[in-house]
């Protein structure tokens, strides 16, 4: 009752000094990021290892301080696991090592010039790993802060898996796009989702009240900041009661537009609620059965399960860095390196880039946001893709540094993993990304 009667600016500062309280702790590193970002690959002395599992929770995981450095690593240690099988055959990648990569820039959306990119990643960044490819071979690789074949959560960039099993079943006629959404899920029905769109949910701009901002995750008593808590078991309130309470936007907004793109994780858990409902089974065996088990994956991707046995599809995901390049690489025409067959059809790409809306994207935070990353703006967003570009280029960003970019056009992909507080400053990754790709082009 305490958080209803409460200012949305008066529940930010009582978060705010909450963090705050804790961060200052005796020996807490919950939002502290003073440990370099090297040694987070060595292994933790038995006594840092029960501290820093002993203080395991939501705060230490959004915060992405030196604790968080260790459960990005280690998820499957603290949370239940399905755990989702590769094909039986390990496919093995070349390697053509392209040196100009590391010392590449690119301009700002503010005009100036970014330092280099092996600066950029052994500097402020905090970032983990990242690896590029073109042409089926990896041309550049770089782990300041994890081993190559530890597991690395992928965060909301754990997104794409979904969109590529929701996509399969838009292109084999099981699901209308145009349909509401509650026509799909029976525990909907009756409630605000009757009057959401199946495509609008997959591209986010439903106009609901249930936006993901740095702000309102972080914000005790948020509709949003609820909805993550469920994955903890924090609130005693299943996923789909506490999407069943959500509301529309008080200021009458509509979904699909115009400019209403509001991201929201809520929306992609619905998405995978109507596939599992399709396909009769969880997302994690779907996934396995439509994805993972097709692909020389070296090791087995593992999901996080909520208290109620619900996979967390929209972010708690870990693989290998090679393994989620590996992925990436469905996405462009080197994907016969990697799968026997190919996944990612024509009829899913043209699903992918024509279901996300111009002026449902235009001038949002998102679309903001995205001109920071790259140094110029992408016109639109798609099925669960944060950018998508008209030369057929798509990034998905993932909280706290994580990201998959995916270029057919040039026959490139690349992924990062980091732990950098989403607070901390720009994450330049997927502009750096974009300019590798353009210059292994030759443009």
């Amino acid at each position: 009752m305490e958080n209803q009667k409460m200012t949305e600016d008066e529940k930010w500062a009582k978060a705010q000094a909450d963090m705050a309280i804790i961060s200052k702790k005796p020996g807490s590193f919950v939002s502290e990021a003073s440990t370099p970002i090297s040694k987070i690959k060595k292994s933790l002395s038995k006594d840092d290892y029960y501290k820093v599992y002993q203080r395991f929770g939501f705060w230490p995981v959004q915060l992405a301080g030196d604790d968080a450095a260790y459960y990005y690593l280690h998820m499957t240690q603290f949370m239940n696991q399905d755990i989702i099988m590769p094909a039986d055959d390990v496919a093995k990648l070349e390697r053509n090592i392209d040196p100009r990569i590391e010392n590449i820039t690119f301009k700002t959306a503010e005009g100036t010039q970014t330092e280099t990119l092996k600066d950029f990643l052994f500097g402020k960044s905090r970032k983990q790993a990242m690896m590029m490819m073109h042409k089926g071979k990896v041309v550049f690789e770089s782990f300041p802060g994890m081993n190559p074949n530890d597991l690395h959560i992928w965060m909301s960039a754990g997104k794409t898996p979904l969109s590529v099993v929701f996509t399969q079943l838009v292109a084999e006629g099981k699901i209308n796009q145009q349909d509401m959404c509650s026509k799909y899920v029976p525990e909907l029905q009756g409630t605000v989702w009757d009057e959401v769109p199946v495509w609008t949910c997959a591209t986010m701009c439903v106009g609901l009240d249930i936006e993901e901002t740095f702000k309102s995750v972080l914000m005790p008593g948020s509709w949003i900041n609820n909805f993550h808590g469920t994955f903890l078991g924090l609130y005693d309130v299943p996923y789909m009661k506490q999407l069943q309470t959500a509301k529309k936007q008080p200021n009458g907004e509509k979904p699909g537009g115009p400019s209403t793109m509001r991201y929201s994780s809520a929306d992609t858990l619905v998405l995978q609620y109507i596939c599992e409902q399709i396909e009769n089974k969880p997302f994690g065996t779907i996934l396995q059965e439509r994805v993972w088990s097709k692909v020389g994956f070296r090791l087995p991707a593992f999901l996080c399960l909520a208290p109620d046995g619900t996979g967390v599809g929209y972010g708690m995901f870990s693989t290998t860095a090679e393994d989620m390049l590996k992925f990436a690489m469905l996405f462009t025409p080197s994907w016969n390196k990697v799968s026997k067959e190919q996944i990612i059809t024509d009829d899913m790409w043209k699903i992918f880039h024509e279901t996300g809306k111009n002026e449902a994207y235009k001038d949002t935070e998102e679309q903001h946001m995205a001109t920071q990353w790259h140094g110029v703006a992408p016109p639109k967003n798609g099925i669960q893709w944060d950018n998508v570009f008209d030369d057929g280029a798509m990034f998905k960003h993932g909280n706290n540094g994580q990201g998959i970019y995916v270029d057919p056009k040039r026959d490139f992909c690349a992924i990062g993993f980091g732990v950098a507080a989403n607070t901390s400053g720009t994450d330049y990754a997927p502009g750096f990304m974009r300019t590798a790709a353009k210059l292994l082009a030759g443009e």
